[in-house]
């Protein structure tokens, strides 16, 4: 599980030290770093990205709406592996999305992580503080199901 949060920096050549707790549930796996609907980056393992981009096709919606959500998601993705160093290459398409430069922040997301522009990740932050309308917004999805 990836969980918490930390601050790492990116160096000038893209490339990015994951947290030591996030290696090891990576392992030996190839991992997928995708642009994701904030802003920010999602990262996955290789099988779980498989199964997520997979589990779209059971959503609601024309066929259409389900290509543009893949392909969005898909072709500024990236494959790769953790160096001897525990770091990985961010590819200069990626890092201009996200905005990503020095500093940032990677948050844990269960069974993924993201990476963060720090401002970016302020304002997130912000409205996740808020308790009171977490738990009610928590209350109105209870109710959908």
């Amino acid at each position: 599980m990836f969980l918490g949060k930390y601050t790492h920096t990116i160096d000038g050549k893209g490339r990015l030290i994951i947290p030591s707790k996030y290696r090891e549930e990576i392992g030996a796996a190839r991992i997928v770093v995708a642009p994701w609907w904030e802003g920010d980056l999602m990262v996955f393992t290789q099988d779980v990205f498989r199964e997520y981009i997979e589990s779209l096709d059971s959503l609601q919606g024309s066929a259409e709406y389900k290509r543009r959500i893949k392909r969005f998601i898909t072709s500024g993705a990236d494959e790769c592996r953790l160096d001897a160093q525990g770091r990985i290459l961010l590819n200069q398409g990626l890092r201009d999305y996200a905005r990503l430069s020095g500093d940032v922040i990677i948050t844990g997301n269960m069974d993924s992580f993201e990476i963060w522009n720090p401002d970016d990740w302020a304002k997130t932050e912000t409205v996740l503080s808020d308790a009171d309308e977490m738990r009610n917004e928590l209350e109105s999805l209870r109710q959908l199901r």
